[in-house]
């Protein structure tokens, strides 16, 4: 993989659009509904949805429609803070199956500790929060698919895939947002948490992504510790320690490439790195599926089989000095214009030059890429 260099920012209208919708988020994640301000009113039994409260003040209402949980909560001017629906495949762990399991048989106000109320209301502050954050980045899209925003991104890197660097011909292009900004999810136990709301608008968060890597990806954003960032604190993520590969970071280079036939060249971790590179490396290679594609692995194959055939080249130079040298030129040059930050594949060209080219090449070659 190759680290992408990003440098300036988007237009100054698209920033001050963006960070008013971040402080938006931010001043709902700030809500709290409690028991001393709000009523609690529980109803069981309902069969309809009809039959559940549309409007209320200072109301936190949670019913059971149908066997599934309904919860609203309205404030002080009669406005609807959420509405939240339990769906029929709840996933283990969501915020709403706490609140039917804390609630079970007991739907009387007066028969609930005050413990058991003051839980109730957290877990009601909570669905509040996610429901308006969601409301938020779900209502405003149009900012990360905004098109100006899209094409400065894409250019940064020749409109190359970041992760994979192959350009529109194997996918078209997504903007992924590198940490999730729903729930993200262990690519290993499947364990779920909160992602990161807070960096939805946040383009310093976004990566360009063929469409069928970023399918793959989803959510899935594992850690190799406990430690994770908040909103609270806008430089804590400088503090985590992700598995997936940033291309934005010099941790690219745990990624390397192997020629298998004409038809496969994949992705492989880099030769002679500790274990946990290493791990980084795999788990990376699996979560973005850069192996699972034919077409990507075959279009590796051909841009290895160019490089191969330019070094080939070099080291079959004969004939007469003068044209074992022009020979010689020849290959570097076309090596050259194969690693340049811009070309398609680069990093396969390296991969394959560093495995396969004497050393004499391999100066010639590298030295002149790292001048540009």
């Amino acid at each position: 993989m190759r680290s992408v260099r990003l440098e300036g920012s988007p237009p100054q209208d698209w920033l001050d659009a963006a960070n008013a919708v971040t402080a938006s988020m931010k001043a709902a994640e700030a809500l709290t509904i409690s028991d001393a301000k709000f009523e609690l009113q529980l109803l069981s039994g309902l069969t309809q949805k009809a039959e559940f409260p549309i409007s209320g003040t200072n109301l936190l209402v949670i019913g059971e429609v149908s066997g599934l949980l309904h919860v609203a909560a309205f404030d002080a001017a009669g406005k609807k803070l959420c509405a939240v629906e339990e769906a029929s495949k709840e996933r283990p762990g969501s915020l709403i199956t706490e609140l039917k399991n804390l609630l079970k048989d007991n739907w009387k106000v007066a028969d609930l500790k005050a413990l058991e109320i003051k839980e109730v209301f957290r877990l009601g502050t909570l669905l509040v929060r996610s429901f308006q954050i969601d409301a938020l980045i779900e209502g405003n899209q149009a900012l990360w698919r905004d098109e100006r925003v899209r094409e400065w991104l894409f250019k940064k890197f020749n409109n190359k895939c970041w992760y994979s660097e192959a350009q529109e011909s194997v996918s078209s292009y997504h903007l992924d947002h590198y940490r999730p900004k729903g729930r993200m999810k262990d690519d290993k136990t499947g364990a779920t948490s909160q992602g990161y709301w807070w960096l939805a608008f946040d383009w310093t968060n976004y990566r360009v992504c063929g469409q069928l890597l970023n399918v793959k990806k989803v959510d899935q954003f594992p850690f190799a510790d406990a430690v994770r960032g908040n909103a609270a604190e806008l430089n804590s993520i400088d503090l985590e320690s992700p598995i997936l590969i940033d291309p934005r970071s010099q941790d690219t280079r745990l990624v390397s490439f192997e020629f298998e036939d004409e038809e496969t060249c994949v992705a492989v971790p880099a030769g002679d790195i500790i274990d946990e590179d290493k791990d980084r490396a795999e788990r990376t290679i699996e979560i973005l599926g850069l192996n699972r594609l034919a077409r990507l692995n075959a279009k590796r194959a051909e841009f290895w089989t160019k490089a191969r055939l330019a070094i080939a080249d070099y080291q079959g130079a004969a004939g007469k000095q003068a044209l074992r040298t022009i020979t010689k030129i020849n290959a570097i040059t076309r090596l050259r214009e194969m690693v340049i930050y811009d070309a398609e594949f680069s990093s396969v060209a390296e991969a394959c030059i560093h495995k396969l080219a004497p050393t004499p090449l391999r100066a010639a070659v590298f030295e002149a890429a790292a001048a540009q």
